[in-house]
């Protein structure tokens, strides 16, 4: 099946605002969309920039707005977008763009960082791992809430 692509480009070097481009593929229904991204830079334009590394949903560099919702390209499925709609591909809107799809993250994990969401634990590392008991996942499952 061929689906078209509408995808928002801007090249800092050349462009003086972003504009769409459509690309119209050959899909399978069980390729994502970063399949689809892949083939469009592989086969029709070498020029389109992306970020994408471990293709499983578990990185989120592939993260993008795909027909206006903050998706990863990687777990969107052709099958699951309507067929009858043009596939409208954007950079995330809450950072900004370094060329195409590629956004500027650095601030976004500066201030992840800074609020350090881990848990610190003020004790010596003990020789094995440590043991979290029912109680302490209570409060931190009630936390999360």
């Amino acid at each position: 099946m061929e689906r078209r692509f509408r995808i928002l480009r801007f090249n800092p070097l050349y462009d003086v605002k972003p504009h769409y481009q459509d690309y119209r593929i050959k899909v399978q229904p069980f390729w994502s969309v970063l399949d689809c991204l892949n083939e469009i830079k592989w086969k029709l334009d070498g020029s389109l920039s992306f970020r994408r590394s471990c293709a499983h949903g578990v990185c989120g560099s592939d993260a993008m707005m795909i027909n206006g919702r903050n998706r990863l390209a990687c777990r969107t499925l052709i099958r699951d977008l309507k067929p009858s709609r043009v596939i409208r591909v954007e950079p995330l809107k809450s950072f900004p763009v370094i060329k195409d799809l590629f956004v500027d993250t650095d601030e976004f994990f500066q201030r992840n960082l800074a609020v350090k969401p881990w848990f610190v634990n003020q004790t010596p590392p003990p020789e094995r791992e440590r043991l979290q008991s029912p109680k302490q996942r209570a409060r931190i499952d009630d936390s999360t809430k």
